[in-house]
């Protein structure tokens, strides 16, 4: 059985035999694709939501290291300025 955990709105662990696998949320936007204006064409109604996507980014051998990289992955991510803001988000994720 494969896990599927949750770790923030933007990431989340999953499994396979061999691997936890970090998995990072992304939304692709349907009216920038190169063959939108012929989808729109052919359909008037087509819907230019966003739609949310998933890919996987990281490979670790145990969930501790996967949890460690997601936390690395949302520091470097930070608008952080300071190490007491640096110190804050990793308390913040900690309790998390």
């Amino acid at each position: 059985m494969a896990i599927e955990i949750p770790i923030s709105p933007d990431y989340k662990l999953t499994s396979d035999s061999l691997n936890i696998i970090v998995n990072e949320r992304y939304f692709t936007d349907p009216t920038k694709a190169p063959n939108w204006p012929k989808k729109l064409a052919e359909n008037p109604n087509a819907d230019p939501t966003p739609k949310e996507k998933w890919r996987e980014v990281a490979y670790h051998s145990t969930v501790e290291r996967a949890v460690l990289d997601v936390m690395n992955r949302r520091l470097r991510d930070s608008d952080a300025t300071s190490l007491a803001e640096l110190a804050r988000l990793i308390r913040e994720f900690r309790e998390e």
